[in-house]
């Protein structure tokens, strides 16, 4: 855990009346980086609402899915996100909040208004959610290991012994 990032209740948010920001510095369990996650993240508690916003950074070592080499990626987050506060995000609340029910960009996050506001976890998502899906080193990738070839013939690994039929029908279609 970083320290100073530790979970502040929704409650005590509210009573601040103000912007509650967290400086970040340090590493996150659930997250190996090569170099430290730094930046600040900053809630406001708005009623029905929880506005979050971050900026972070960091280095991530990551494994090519095509050739299996390492590769270094930076993680760069600049975000801002409306959390609902409580069960009850109908079109009718979020219109009585001055959000709009259809905007693209409208509220997917909710919270129980009686439990804690999490900023390493909350951090910790918004990096994750910027690694690919499949990792690739880049466009000069080599590609997948290719078997070295000479003159002579390869050799023929040992047949698993479920596949040997197959392995006779393949030999007798190349024969006729």
């Amino acid at each position: 855990m970083i320290p100073g990032l530790e979970p502040i209740p929704l409650r005590d948010l509210q009573a601040l009346a103000s912007v509650r920001a967290w400086p970040v510095e340090g590493h996150l369990d659930e997250l190996p980086s090569l170099t430290p996650v730094r930046g600040e993240v900053r809630a406001e508690h708005r009623g029905n609402l929880l506005e979050v916003s971050g900026r972070l950074e960091t280095i991530v070592s990551l494994c090519c899915d095509r050739c299996l080499g390492q590769f270094n990626q930076q993680l760069n987050v600049n975000t801002e996100e409306l959390i609902w506060l409580g069960d009850d995000h109908s079109a009718d609340s979020l219109s009585a909040a001055g959000l709009d029910p259809d905007s693209p960009d409208g509220l997917i996050e909710s919270m129980d208004p009686r439990s804690s506001f999490e900023p390493e976890r909350w951090a910790f998502e918004q990096l994750s959610l910027q690694l690919s899906v499949v990792n690739r080193c880049g466009n000069d990738c080599p590609g997948p290991p290719q078997p070295e070839t000479t003159g002579a013939a390869m050799p023929t690994a040992p047949i698993d012994p479920r596949w040997q039929a197959l392995q006779q029908l393949r030999e007798s279609s190349n024969d006729a």
